[in-house]
């Protein structure tokens, strides 16, 4: 969703529909994800994304006038205390906020090591050793804030 306005509607809908003490996961898209994207796969130099990208970077506001899918569809890219404040304004106390994939994904070669028993291993430890790292949570594509409906 695009507006503030609206994820905070869809929130608030969430809230009204919980019991007391149920959970919500707000998921976002991470602030810096085009830019960690585009890096990855090599479209960081597309002298058409640019502007797109330098959108993002500046107010998290993704619009993609191309029509290239490649450049995904118009959204909105949260930093995690943003995605945090959201989930709070409807009325959630906020437990944790998250990554999804954390940074596994930026391996160049994740089918292989993911494949290797030892190596997912780990892959899976480092991650988990980071995951909670605040100073790292926009590295991943895609984080969550978890909230609480107070009884």
């Amino acid at each position: 969703m695009v507006e503030r306005e609206d994820r905070i509607a869809c929130l608030r809908e969430a809230y009204r529909v919980l019991r007391p003490g149920g959970l919500v996961w707000g998921v976002g898209i991470s602030h810096f994800a085009s830019m960690l994207d585009s890096l990855a796969h090599g479209f960081f130099d597309d002298p058409q994304f640019a502007p797109i990208l330098d959108c993002d970077l500046e107010n998290g506001q993704h619009r993609n006038s191309t029509g290239n899918p490649l450049y995904f569809t118009d959204a909105f890219f949260h930093r995690p205390g943003e995605l945090a404040r959201e989930v709070q304004a409807a009325g959630f106390q906020i437990l944790e906020v998250l990554p999804i994939e954390g940074p596994g994904w930026l391996a160049r070669d994740f089918d292989r090591l993911w494949a290797d028993p030892i190596q997912r291993e780990r892959l899976l430890t480092a991650v988990r050793k980071m995951e909670r790292e605040p100073s790292v949570l926009g590295a991943s594509s895609h984080i969550m804030a978890i909230g609480l409906k107070r009884t």
